[in-house]
This record gives structure tokens, C-alpha cells and sequence, in this order.
């Protein structure tokens, strides 16, 4: 059955909104960690570069996704949340307090005191948020690409969190475990499974939605949920049997697919001028370089930046590209339906264009590419870290600033609705 959208079914705005916001405050921390890197190029097992990447992962990436998730199920899957604001304290605090501790025990030596904590408080965050929307995603009777491609990502978010917790435990507890074996399958459920599984999925709802394209191909959209985490799991077997790289082709192959289809469909929106679209189309090419930056990565040493270089491009290039392009969108159509929801009888809503201009998506964009060039050549060893991390916190700083603008918008329009019936009121 297809899911359509329906605003109705949407959430209090205080549900997503927080996680939202507090995105762009994890992505200045990121940026300052980015001081910490040592010189030359990036190890992929540098403290401060592990630290980073879960900064940008969960402080960034989970924040903004689960925020969006939150949304989508609702207008799209019509998956209901009957306790919201118990929900709401149950994932945001764990998050926001787990991302730092993960974050201070990197910096501090992988220290035991800081980094189980941290495992205790992200794993609960992430295995109650997925519980949670798994359990309102199986509920809805719609069965579209987008639920199907949630339900595929949030099934390896629990297992990315469960693999995280364990890793927790080998270093911070001494738990005889493969550590090795258990950061591989980390990173492949994680940037696979969970960050482009659920891209892939709000893709399909998202881009022709606010990008007035095209839908996505229907082979496309009847089995990417079904063959993604299959192509991801004959990938990690054949990695961990030493098959090389051939195991890797079906998701790649999938991957370009992907790739070349959202190109595709970016190509004949009809939103030519929209700046929405070059996020998209940004973290499209970072996606096809993190996958040959990762290619060379597996043929030198850990420590020659290539590893380092692949995850920026996964993390910050695909990541916040596909994020930031949605977080544009989805702050002011956030905003906006409030409104909706309270305007009082013959009033109209501004546009959402009113609440967040076009000219902070072109602010933001130029950031973004600022950002994610400059991180590219730190991550080699061609510039000083401490440039990318500058530039990041400048991102971070213009985001704020324009959902600070966004939410004045939006509480004057509130204001100016209520003063004229209040003085309506009055003797």
C-alpha cells in the first residue's frame, strides 16, 4: 500500500524540532575537535579523528535523522507516537549526553570512566528510538519504498548500536572480543545499514517532494529496501573471508545506481534555481569518492589519510550534504505547519520561504563546499586541520543563526495573530 502524505498525522513541533537544532550545535563541537588531528595525514585510529566522526555521526547525522525520521513515519507511514513528550525526553537527553561523553573519552584516552557511560546512555538512546519507530512503522498498513527503507534502516541501527556497545566493552572493560572484526562490521552497518539506508529511504518521499521532480524509477523503489542490506551483508562476509574487493561490487553497484538515479532526477527538477538541490547533488559526488577514497584505502596503511579521507566524504560529504539539504527543507515546512495548525480563522501561514529564505540555503551551501574541500585536504595531510575545523564552526555558526531567524519568524506570526483578538477581548 502507498503511504501519502498527510499532515494530519504529524507530531507537536517540540518533538523534532529539538533534535534538529541541536544538530548544528554538535557540528561546532566537531569542528573544534578538528583541532586536536595531528599534523600530516590522518590515521583513522587518531583519538581526536574518532572523535570527530562520532561527533559529525551522532552529535550531527543521528540528531537530524532522528528528528526527520520522527516526521516522515508520521506523514508518510502514519506511525503514531501516543506519549510524545515522554518520548521526546527518553531520546533527546541520552543522545545529547552520550554523543559527549563518547566524544571526552576520545580526547582523554579512550578512558574507561567516560566511554562506558557513554556506550550505557547511546545505546539506550538508539535501541528506544529505533524500538519506537520500528514499532509505529510495523502498525502502518502503508508499505511504500520510503517505509520499507525505514523499517531496512532502522533494523540496522540496533545493530550498529549493539556493535558499538561491544567495541565500548572491549576497550573500555577488556571484554575478550575481536575488536578488529567488531569496528568493521561498526562502520558497515553504520555508514551503510543506518546513514545511506535511511538517506536512500527519505530520498524517495523527499526529493520529489521538495525538489518538484520526478518520482525515483519503480524497479528502484520496489527492491532497494530488500537488496541494500543483503548487498551490505555478502559484503561484510566477504571482507572478513578475504574475498577483497569483488565482495564489495553488488553494494557498490547498488550505490552508483542510487547515485546516478538522484543525478538523474536533480537534472530534470523543476526547481532549477533551488539551492536545496546542490546539497543533494554535493553529497552525491562525495558518495562516489568515499567509495574510491576507500578503495585506496585498503591497499596502503592505516595512517597514509585515505581512511581518514573516506570517512569525511561518508560522514560530513554524504552525511550533512544529504542532511543539510533536508534540514533547509524540513526546519521551515517544520515551522510552517504549526502555524498551519494555529492560524485562526482567515488567516494564512507565511510561506516557507518567508520563515527561511533562499538566501541561507545559498549561505549554507557555500559553507558546506568550503568545509568539505578543506576537510578533504586536512584528512591528506595538504592542509592544517585547524582551517577545516574554522571553517565547520562557521557552518555551524550561520545554521544557528538562521534558525534563530526562522523561529522569530515564526513566533511574531504567532504574536501577531494573538494581539488582535486579544484586544478583540477586551471591555
Amino acid at each position: 500500500m502507498q503511504g501519502w502524505p498527510s499532515y494530519d498525522r504529524a507530531p507537536p513541533l517540540w518533538l523534532p524540532l529539538p533534535f534538529l537544532l541541536a544538530s548544528p550545535v554538535w557540528l561546532s563541537a566537531a569542528g573544534l575537535s578538528l583541532a586536536w588531528l595531528s599534523p600530516g595525514p590522518v590515521s583513522r585510529f587518531d583519538p581526536a579523528a574518532l572523535a570527530v566522526a562520532h561527533l559529525l555521526a551522532l552529535g550531527v547525522l543521528a540528531n537530524a535523522m532522528c528528528g526527520a525520521a520522527l516526521q516522515v513515519l508520521a506523514i508518510v507511514a502514519g506511525a503514531a507516537f501516543p506519549r510524545p513528550r515522554l518520548l521526546l525526553h527518553v531520546l533527546f537527553w541520552p543522545l545529547q549526553l552520550g554523543c559527549g561523553l563518547l566524544a571526552a573519552a576520545f580526547l582523554n584516552g579512550f578512558s574507561p570512566w567516560l566511554l562506558l557511560p557513554a556506550a550505557a546512555l547511546l545505546g539506550w538512546a538508539l535501541l528506544a528510538f529505533s524500538a519506537a519507530a520500528l514499532a509505529g512503522a510495523w502498525r502502518s498498513p502503508a508499505r511504500d519504498a520510503t517505509t520499507r527503507g525505514m523499517i531496512a534502516a532502522l533494523t540496522a541501527l540496533p545493530l550498529t548500536a549493539g556493535l558499538g556497545i561491544a567495541l565500548a566493552g572491549t576497550l573500555g572493560a577488556g571484554w575478550p572480543l575481536p575488536w578488529k572484526v567488531l569496528l568493521d562490521w561498526h562502520a558497515l552497518w553504520g555508514l551503510g545499514g543506518w546513514l545511506l539506508g535511511l538517506i536512500m529511504a527519505v530520498a524517495a518521499t523527499v526529493v520529489p517532494m521538495f525538489q518538484i521532480t520526478p518520482a525515483y524509477s519503480a524497479s528502484w523503489m520496489r527492491w532497494n529496501a530488500g537488496l541494500w542490506p543483503a548487498a551490505l551483508l555478502t559484503s561484510g562476509l566477504g571482507w572478513q573471508l578475504d574475498a577483497g574487493w569483488p565482495a564489495f561490487a553488488p553494494a557498490a553497484a547498488m550505490v552508483a545506481v542510487f547515485v546516478a538515479e538522484t543525478l538523474r532526477l536533480q537534472h530534470l527538477s523543476r526547481r532549477s534555481r533551488d539551492w536545496g538541490r546542490r546539497f543533494w547533488q554535493g553529497a552525491m559526488a562525495a558518495l562516489a569518492l568515499a567509495l574510491i577514497a576507500g578503495w585506496r584505502a585498503a591497499q596502503g596503511p592505516a595512517d597514509d589519510g585515505w581512511a581518514a579521507l573516506g570517512g569525511w566524504l561518508w560522514l560530513f560529504g554524504l552525511g550533512a550534504g544529504a542532511v543539510l539539504g533536508m534540514w533547509c527543507k524540513i526546519l521551515p515546512f517544520l515551522l510552517w505547519l504549526d502555524l498551519q495548525r494555529q492560524a485562526p480563522a482567515g488567516a494564512r501561514p507565511p510561506a516557507t520561504l518567508a520563515l527561511l529564505p533562499e538566501a541561507a540555503q545559498r549561505r549554507g551551501w557555500f559553507g558546506y563546499a568550503a568545509c568539505l574541500i578543506l576537510g578533504c585536504a586536512a584528512a591528506l595531510g595538504g592542509a592544517p586541520a585547524v582551517l577545516a575545523g574554522a571553517a565547520v564552526c562557521g557552518l555551524a555558526a550561520m545554521l544557528l543563526r538562521d534558525a534563530a531567524r526562522a523561529l522569530r519568524r515564526h513566533r511574531n506570526c504567532l504574536l501577531g495573530w494573538r494581539e488582535p483578538q486579544a484586544g478583540g477581548a477586551m471591555p
